[in-house]
C-alpha cells in the first residue's frame, strides 16, 4: 500500500464539495449572497462544461486576503468551531473556491469600495495565485472557470442524471432571466 499523491488527494476531496456544474454554481452564488451581492450574473457556455461565469456587485475581497482566498481551511466568517452556532453565512470561500480549483483554471478579478483599481488572479490547483494584474471591474467580484469539470464526471456513476439537472437548470436561468 502506498499514499497518493498530494493532487490526487485534492482531486477526491473536491469531488465531495464539487459534484456537478450545479454544485459550482450554487457554491459561487453563496459566495456572492455572503458578499453582500444584490445583482448576481451567470453565464454558462455549453451548460458550464467548458466555461463558467459568475459577477457580482457585492463587497470584493480585501487585497490582503487575496493570498489565502482559494484556500482550504481559510475563512472570513468564524474564528473557532463555537461561531458555527451563529452562523449566517451560506459557507466558507475557501472551501468552495479551493475545491474549484482542483477541477479548473480559475480567474478571479475583485475591487473593494476601498480599492482604486480590480485586481485579476489567476489561480492555480491548489488554490495559489499564479499571476495578477490590474483590472477594469467595478466594485464586487468576477470568478471565470474554464472547466475540466467533465473529468470529474467520469468518476460520477450518475452521469446522465446529472446532464438532466444541467439541462433544468439552464432551463430555470433561462425563464428567470426572461421574467
Amino acid at each position: 500500500m502506498k499514499q497518493l499523491p498530494a493532487a490526487t488527494i485534492r482531486l477526491l476531496s473536491s469531488s465531495q464539495i464539487i459534484t456537478s456544474v450545479v454544485s459550482v454554481v450554487k457554491e459561487l452564488i453563496e459566495n456572492s449572497l455572503d458578499a453582500g451581492a444584490t445583482s448576481i450574473d451567470v453565464k454558462l457556455e455549453n451548460y458550464g462544461f467548458d466555461k463558467i461565469e459568475v459577477r457580482d456587485n457585492g463587497e470584493g475581497i480585501k487585497a490582503a486576503d487575496a493570498p489565502v482566498m482559494a484556500m482550504k481551511y481559510y475563512t472570513s466568517k468564524i474564528n473557532s468551531h463555537e461561531d458555527l452556532e451563529n452562523l449566517t453565512t451560506y459557507g466558507f470561500r475557501g472551501e468552495a473556491l479551493g475545491s474549484i480549483c482542483c477541477v479548473a483554471e480559475v480567474l478571479i478579478t475583485t475591487r473593494t469600495a476601498a480599492d482604486n483599481f480590480s485586481t485579476q488572479y489567476v489561480l492555480d490547483g491548489s488554490g495559489h495565485i499564479l499571476s495578477q494584474k490590474p483590472s477594469h471591474l467595478g466594485q464586487g467580484k468576477r470568478v471565470v472557470l474554464y472547466t475540466n469539470i467533465l473529468y470529474l464526471f467520469c468518476l460520477n456513476s450518475l452521469f446522465k442524471k446529472k446532464l438532466l439537472e444541467y439541462k433544468c437548470i439552464a432551463l430555470g436561468l433561462a425563464l428567470i432571466k426572461a421574467s
